[in-house]
């Protein structure tokens, strides 16, 4: 049986990043229980700039992931792909004085249900249990719902 984590690099560059992007979620950084003293942020940026990559080409392709469920649109969002455009835009504002380092107050996540306001004064609320949140200022991706359904859809898109 053919599935994504058998998939070999070749020539086809949203493959080989799909690959990437499995490869990014199967670490223990997106682990539930993973420590906030775990470098997250640079792998949760990593994973952004990925995503974005194959977005764009599926975009280009005529194959936009163009899911609503759950993105919080706060009026500048329109789509998960428009979500992950934004915070793959906000990067360059977000690094910090270490390559792959972020500022901790743009930058925040949570596991699990609840809400609050976050050190930066940004408020928050993640709406699923067993989920990871990830937030730069007010703007929310969630890991399962939003970040691999994209790659799932994608992957049905492409057949791959």
């Amino acid at each position: 049986m053919y599935t994504p984590y058998n998939m070999q690099p070749n020539s086809n560059p949203l493959k080989n990043h799909l690959i990437a992007i499995h490869k990014a979620l199967n670490s223990p950084v997106f682990n539930l229980n993973i420590s906030e003293n775990y470098p997250w942020k640079s792998e949760f940026t990593q994973l952004i700039k990925l995503l974005h990559n194959v977005l764009v080409l599926a975009d280009q392709a005529g194959k936009r992931v163009d899911f609503l469920d759950d993105v919080g649109v706060n009026g500048k969002i329109q789509d998960i792909t428009s979500l992950i455009n934004w915070m793959y835009d906000c990067l360059p504002g977000l690094s910090g004085e270490k390559s792959g380092q972020l500022a901790a107050n743009r930058l925040n996540r949570y596991t699990n249900e609840g809400w609050g306001y976050f050190a930066n004064g940004c408020f928050f609320s993640v709406g699923f249990d067993d989920e990871q949140a990830f937030f730069i200022d007010d703007q929310r991706v969630y890991l399962n719902r939003h970040i691999r359904r994209a790659v799932s859809e994608l992957e049905q898109a492409f057949s791959l």
